[in-house]
């Protein structure tokens, strides 16, 4: 049994109509997205300088910069790198002996300490 012709052409022009009205909203769609993306860089740019001018306020409101480290008194061209780490030899000896006598006092404590706490037999 044959269809009749009449349904399949009605089937197809169904279809295409489908496709056509598919087509205008991606072709509508299409268009609505070109114009944003010609918006965007002007809106970015206008958030960008709202920042700028925020932060620009914010900074002028702001009150001045403490720091925690001491400022340089002079410009660190003529020093190498581990000669700011470095102890000078006379201060390096005498924190060897402030180590030493803290050492030493330290060792005498505890050995009062363990003579008391434990008796001799």
């Amino acid at each position: 049994m044959a269809r009749p012709p009449s349904s399949k052409a009605s089937r197809l022009s169904a279809e295409e109509r489908q496709l056509e009205q598919l087509h205008a909203d991606i072709l509508r769609q299409q268009q609505e997205l070109e114009k944003k993306l010609k918006r965007l860089p002007v809106e970015i740019a206008a958030q960008a300088e709202q920042k700028r001018a925020r932060d620009h306020q914010r900074n002028l409101s702001a009150g001045p910069v403490i720091s925690s480290r001491p400022g340089r008194a002079g410009s660190s061209r003529g020093r190498g790198k581990n000669r700011s780490l470095e102890m000078p030899s006379r201060q390096r000896f005498y924190a060897q002996i402030k180590t030493a006598i803290l050492l030493i006092t330290l060792a005498v404590i505890f050995f009062l300490l363990w003579r008391s706490v434990v008796p001799s037999t």
